[in-house]
């Protein structure tokens, strides 16, 4: 599936990533759209701000490193 993955400072790249797998108690959807929130575009363009992860730190809450995938804000 194509997602839009953040890599740092004003590079968001469309790539190719593996479906997530469905776990028991989830649900898999087909969102017709897909956003980004005021957060990720300031992250976009002025670069990470904590809690924000790197290439070598992760996010203190998820464990994620770069390159993360944007869009958790979605209808339909």
């Amino acid at each position: 599936m194509k997602a839009a993955r953040y890599h740092g400072k004003e590079d968001l790249r469309i790539e190719d990533v593996p479906e997530p797998e469905t776990r028991p108690g989830t649900v898999k959807i087909r969102p017709a759209w897909t956003g980004i929130c005021g957060s990720d575009l300031h992250l976009y363009l002025e670069g990470p701000f904590p809690p924000a992860p790197s290439e070598t730190e992760p996010h203190p809450l998820s464990g994620e490193t770069l390159p993360v995938v944007f869009g958790h804000e979605f209808s339909g």
